[in-house]
């Protein structure tokens, strides 16, 4: 007697499976093929930064791609009162895995500034191909007006150079004007 009525639940639960479509699971394979899909292509347009210095919530962050450096000012809580605010190029595009560092009013007083007018150099004194405006880039020896614009160019429509040498993909710079610039330049 036990026995059939066990038999009578299975029947009755398996028909109520096969009902409801529970046991069809090709729709949620195709779902979740379309979730990764998603996910992925919205990673690839993320990119992680890390804030520090004198913001009020120093971290890592996520942004857009095309995010500026404004956007993780903002997303660090702002300035802290004693942020030397001018000291970085709030309209800067950011770089995934870049690290902004705001420095204090009193560390920019002690030090000899890095930007001077429109030019913008590292701390070792050469130019950042991939940060330099045309201006500083055109300061570069055998790089005129429109090489600087298309090392501009490059770098927006393929992201920043990976290393120096790279700028030799750019058309009209070659060995010869690669070997006076790599002493001059950075990235």
């Amino acid at each position: 007697m036990l026995l059939k009525r066990v038999q009578i639940v299975i029947v009755l639960l398996s028909f109520f499976t096969l009902l409801t479509g529970c046991a069809d699971t090709s729709d949620v394979k195709i779902r979740q093929e379309k979730t990764t899909a998603a996910s992925s292509s919205v990673q690839e347009s993320k990119i992680y930064v890390y804030i520090c210095g004198q913001v009020k919530q120093p971290g890592v962050y996520r942004f857009p791609k095309d995010a500026r450096i404004v956007s993780a000012v903002e997303a660090a809580g702002g300035f802290t009162s004693k942020a030397s605010i001018e000291s970085i190029n709030q309209a800067e595009k950011m770089k995934d895995g870049q690290q902004i560092y705001v420095p204090s009013k009193k560390e920019t007083s002690k030090s000899v500034p890095e930007k001077q007018g429109n030019i913008e150099t590292s701390k070792s004194g050469k130019i950042d191909i991939n940060t330099a405006g045309k201006e500083e880039l055109m300061t570069l020896p055998g790089i005129g007006e429109s090489k600087a614009q298309s090392i501009i160019s490059y770098r927006e429509e393929h992201g920043p150079f990976s290393n120096a040498e790279d700028i030799m993909k750019i058309q009209g710079i070659k060995e010869g004007i690669y070997d006076k610039l790599k002493d001059k330049i950075t990235i």
